[in-house]
């Protein structure tokens, strides 16, 4: 009867715990046609994945971040919108983020069809909404690399339900040998909520 009890405990915690993410794909499309497209990020603005800027690059060399072509299947082209609701009870464990109070949001995996190291090529920022207060570990562009605690985006409180949004630039080089140009490819991306 207590192992029953503590297993319907469980299952309710599960339950009450959630992450919601509108767009788990990236696609970068370097041969996309059309004029170079800007959109402003924080108050900088940063160059939309497409022909016209990737051309631009090659003329001035060295790198460029370049947001997303789009983020399929997101309500916004360039970023990524995640809503995370979380138990009453406690994390678990961590020694990190929240000493076992919070638990973390993070990126568990990441695969991506361009021949370019994710880690220190892709960054990373989240930006708040909406709803519960949250520890951001990404406030600022961070390489997906050099996150916290295995790629930890942010830590929520006990009872949290928090709405906010999670932008991805993708750094090039003029140099960079892709087997076809002008290059497309696509970042496909893991969320996970985690116990700290």
């Amino acid at each position: 009867m207590v192992r029953a009890l503590g297993l319907l405990v469980f299952l309710a915690l599960g339950l009450a715990q959630r992450v919601d993410c509108d767009a788990t794909d990236l696609r970068f499309d370097l041969s996309a046609p059309g004029p170079a497209v800007f959109y402003s990020v924080g108050g900088t603005s940063y160059p939309v994945a497409g022909l016209a800027a990737y051309l631009a690059l090659l003329d001035a060399g060295g790198s460029a971040r370049f947001l997303p072509t789009e983020a399929v299947g997101g309500s916004n082209l360039y970023r990524v919108t995640c809503r995370v609701t979380t138990p009453g009870g406690g994390g678990g464990g961590g020694t990190v983020f929240g000493v076992g109070t919070t638990r973390c949001l993070r990126i568990a995996g990441v695969s991506s069809t361009l021949p370019l190291d994710p880690n220190g090529r892709l960054y990373v920022m989240v930006q708040p909404v909406s709803g519960t207060p949250f520890t951001n570990h990404a406030p600022t562009f961070t390489p997906l690399g050099s996150l916290p605690d295995n790629r930890g985006l942010a830590s929520f409180p006990r009872n949290a339900d928090a709405l906010f949004w999670i932008w991805f630039l993708l750094e090039i080089r003029a140099d960079d040998a892709f087997p076809i140009l002008p290059a497309s490819g696509t970042l496909n991306l893991t969320y996970r909520l985690q116990n700290d």
